[in-house]
């Protein structure tokens, strides 16, 4: 995909979805067991997807015309601060 605004979104999306992997691996149980109460595969997926995203971010949120990082902030960005030019959202 070319349009960095759905890329943000989408990043974002599974920058959350990682989050709550990492709450729920963290805090995944309650009865006492070997590992305290932690899921450490809930918790490794949920960071790998963290990662993830904010590489996703990185290599995919870029101006159109230029190809400068755009802002990752969830505001909408319609044009470049570098360029000027329309970034297609």
């Amino acid at each position: 995909m070319k349009n960095p605004r759905i890329n943000r979104i989408l990043g974002y999306i599974v920058m959350f979805a990682g989050f709550i992997l990492v709450l729920k691996g963290s805090h995944a149980g309650t009865a006492p067991d070997g590992v305290n109460g932690y899921n450490y595969y809930v918790f490794g997926t949920g960071l790998l997807l963290v990662i993830a995203a904010a590489v996703w971010m990185i290599l995919k949120v870029r101006c159109p015309h230029c190809k400068r990082l755009l802002h990752l902030k969830l505001y909408n960005i319609d044009v470049c601060p570098y360029c000027g030019k329309n970034t297609g959202s």
